[in-house]
């Protein structure tokens, strides 16, 4: 369950309107188009990005829910392999 996992715990503290839309797509397509989103600057602007332990647990959180949900896993990663 994703309220188990820290990586989760780290990243609704600091971002709890994030935590929410991780809780609702946890274990649906969707989670895979949102950590594309939050990991991926889509918009063209300059943006700060996350600080840095908040970044590895989305990656880490990225990771985890592949594991938990190996159907739903990316068809290839963000780097194109």
């Amino acid at each position: 369950m994703i309220d188990d996992n820290d990586n989760f715990k780290l990243i609704n503290a600091a971002y709890p309107h994030i935590g929410k839309k991780l809780q609702l797509f946890w274990g649906h397509p969707e989670f895979v188009a949102l950590m594309d989103d939050l990991q991926q600057n889509k918009r063209g602007a300059t943006r700060q990005g996350f600080p840095m332990d908040i970044a590895r647990a989305l990656n880490d959180l990225d990771s985890d829910h592949s594991l938990a949900f190996p159907k739903l896993t990316r068809k290839s990663d963000i780097w194109g392999l």
